[in-house]
C-alpha cells in the first residue's frame, strides 16, 4: 500500500488489518494530509487518506472483518476522508454494505475493473465521507491493461473546505 500526494503528508501509519484464519496479513496505511491551499487566504484544511488492499480468497468473512476494522478505527473521525484500494470485493457485497454505513462510492454504478483484459466487475473502489464535503466530479476506469491485472479506477473529487 502506498500513497503519494502533491501536498504534505503530515502523518502516516500502517495499520494491520485483522487476521483470523492464518492467511496474507492485509493492513491500511492512514495518511494525514495538509491540503492548505494559498489560493483560499491559507485556510487550513486536513484531509486523511485510507489505502488498502482487502483480502483475495472466495470466503468473505476476512473482508467483512477488514470492512468493520476500517469504519471502527474511523468511527470518530470528522475531517474530510478517502478510503482507495483493491478490496477485492463487488458491489453487494457484505464488506461493500459494511463499509457503506460510513462511506460513500464515487460511482453509483459499477465501472468493471477485473479481469484487465476484458473487465465485467468492479472489485477496485473509491470511496469518501463525509457526504458533505466532497462532491464527485468524474469517476471512471481507464483504459490501461499492463501495468496491473487490474484496470485503474480515476475519480476527481473536489473538497469543501470547513
Amino acid at each position: 500500500n502506498a500513497v503519494l500526494s502533491r501536498f504534505p503528508i503530515i502523518e502516516h501509519q500502517n495499520h494491520l488489518l485483522p487476521n483470523t484464519d492464518g492467511g496474507e496479513q492485509r493492513g491500511v496505511l492512514v495518511a494525514e494530509i495538509d491540503v492548505t491551499d494559498s489560493k483560499t487566504g491559507g485556510i487550513k484544511s486536513g484531509l486523511v487518506f485510507l489505502a488498502t488492499h482487502f483480502d483475495h480468497r472466495r470466503a468473505d468473512q476476512q473482508r467483512i472483518n477488514s470492512a468493520k476494522a476500517i469504519n471502527a478505527m474511523l468511527a470518530s473521525e470528522t475531517r474530510a476522508s478517502i478510503l482507495a484500494g483493491d478490496l477485492n470485493a463487488v458491489p453487494e457485497s457484505e464488506p461493500l454494505k459494511l463499509l457503506g454505513d460510513q462511506w460513500i462510492k464515487t460511482n453509483s454504478q459499477p465501472l468493471p475493473t477485473i479481469p484487465v483484459d476484458e473487465p465485467t466487475r468492479q472489485i477496485d473502489f473509491i470511496l469518501y465521507r463525509p457526504a458533505d464535503r466532497w462532491r464527485v466530479i468524474e469517476s471512471r476506469v481507464l483504459d490501461e491493461a499492463v501495468a496491473s491485472d487490474h484496470r485503474p479506477i480515476l475519480s476527481v473529487l473536489e473538497m469543501t473546505l470547513q
